[in-house]
């Protein structure tokens, strides 16, 4: 999002971005600018200190780009010249950040703040800097939205996610250059038409989070979203099935983060309705649906003669997690690999009652699976439970599956009970899964780009392996021990 926000990505239509901004880290991953750790991507040290460098003309310029992170303190009283450019002072913690300058305005776009304590925004004298156009106040504790914002009329990107703000300002309608406004876990409501005059925007943002954006007053959202000429990309949160099912056939702008929290039903259907509606189903690339105690179950149905209608053909992620009581995906009358043809990364995290998944066998695409803290879990895929749901089993293989992430799940004893190939995988995370004594896969099918398994030394240990001796010693250079502390502090910053 900063790379769209910065303009490094000029692309017609937002999807088109993405997958440019998504090709760009595969390449930086393959030439290792990027390590790969667990879930996400990391540079290093050294990378990130080089790219400093190069931003500051090879060093010759150290205030043009200026970066203080991670240095945790209250305070942070920072220098700037008036020929900086960019500055970060991201996660530090600080309550307070003070701008030295005897410039009355600077050359200064970019500004990063995220990941700090700070409450009030009038210490930032935010007003100085007038050719601001990305702007990063996400993860603070800002509870009114700072109105010499709407001051800095070249802002293009705002990410105020995080932040308990109660209302943004008429003023807001100001920024009529701003193109993306992020506003995860924010819950704020909007004055009337004020949408309407953002010209430019492009993604308006408000989904993640646990709680409901209030759809009785959306249809007023809509209509404002839709008088602009280059809006292309909604992120909303539902909670109950009336909103829910009044959302899905009505809405008329295209939606491409779905959040469901707290519903208050036991089965959450995604019936022929949802995708029938083309600013769903053709839009939507990710759906995470968490926080519901109330859901027993999740269906998938086709309520319609029309088979070829059923489906999300731009779904990439699919996130299940803190759902105490579901116990089991449905399918009627629909197969996953017609709803889900592109699904890359499906997520079970906090699902204690899920008693296994066996329908992912039927994913063609997905790369990556995980399946956290699901306590009832014994075996993820069953051959029985398949028969009985009426899926075809299209395949016995994950031809793409390059990542499997199994922790916490104290019962898991087997991955299947059928002969399942993961040619592709190269991850696999095995935690606190003590009764699994057999990885998910065997020497006759041993994945060929295997680069890692990481788990504890008494799972390692304890694992009881075809030709055990052999094949466990080929697999020594692979294993990885993974400490506890570092899961306990991954788990944390995840929720």
């Amino acid at each position: 999002m900063l790379w769209l926000g910065f303009g490094l990505i000029n692309e017609p239509n937002i999807q088109s971005a993405y997958n440019v901004g998504y090709s760009y880290i595969r390449r930086l991953q393959a030439v290792c600018l990027l390590e790969i750790h667990d879930d996400d991507s990391r540079m290093h040290d050294l990378i990130r200190d080089m790219a400093i460098w190069i931003a500051n003309n090879q060093g010759e310029d150290t205030n043009k780009w200026i970066v203080h992170a991670g240095t945790y303190t209250e305070s942070k009283d920072i220098q700037i010249s008036s020929d900086t450019k960019a500055l970060s002072v991201m996660n530090n913690g600080a309550k307070r950040i003070l701008f030295s300058t005897i410039y009355s305005s600077t050359k200064l776009s970019t500004l990063v703040l995220s990941h700090n304590s700070l409450i009030d925004s009038k210490t930032l004298q935010l007003e100085l800097f007038s050719k601001l156009t990305v702007l990063d106040l996400s993860i603070n504790r800002l509870e009114d939205f700072p109105v010499e914002i709407c001051k800095l009329v070249h802002l293009q990107f705002l990410n105020l996610s995080g932040n308990p703000l109660k209302s943004l300002p008429v003023e807001l309608g100001s920024l009529i250059n701003l193109k993306y406004l992020i506003l995860w876990y924010t819950n704020c409501t909007f004055p009337n038409k004020v949408l309407s005059k953002l010209k430019a925007l492009r993604v308006l943002d408000l989904s993640i989070g646990h709680k409901a954006y209030n759809l009785d007053i959306f249809p007023t959202i809509e209509k404002d979203l839709q008088l602009l000429p280059h809006f292309q990309a909604l992120g909303i949160i539902i909670s109950s099935k009336l909103t829910f099912s009044r959302f899905s056939q009505t809405v008329s702008v295209p939606v491409r983060w779905f959040d469901v929290c707290k519903y208050n039903e036991s089965c959450l259907s995604f019936s022929s309705c949802f995708f029938e509606n083309s600013h769903l189903g053709s839009n939507i690339v990710s759906i995470h649906i968490s926080h519901s105690d109330d859901i027993e179950c999740v269906k998938f149905e086709n309520e319609s003669e029309n088979q070829s209608i059923c489906h999300l053909g731009r779904l990439e992620c699919l996130f299940f997690r803190w759902m105490r009581n579901m116990k089991k995906v449905i399918w009627k009358g629909l197969d996953p690999k017609d709803v889900f043809p592109r699904l890359q990364i499906l997520e079970f995290n906090f699902c204690p009652s899920l008693t296994s998944i066996s329908w992912v066998v039927n994913l063609p695409r997905i790369q990556m699976l995980a399946v956290r803290h699901c306590t009832s879990i014994k075996q993820l895929i069953r051959m029985d439970e398949l028969k009985d749901s009426g899926i075809h089993m299209s395949q016995l293989c994950f031809p793409f599956l390059t990542k499997m992430d199994l922790r916490y799940s104290d019962e898991l004893e087997l991955i299947s009970d059928l002969v399942i190939s993961f040619p592709a995988l190269e991850y696999l995370l095995i935690d606190n899964c003590d009764k699994l004594k057999n990885l998910p896969f065997k020497p006759s099918n041993h994945p060929e780009n295997l680069k890692l398994i990481k788990g504890s030394q008494e799972w390692w240990n304890n694992l009881e392996l075809e030709d055990n001796d052999s094949y466990k010693f080929s697999l020594q250079p692979f294993f990885e021990k993974l400490s506890s502390s570092h899961f306990r502090y991954y788990e944390k910053s995840s929720s």
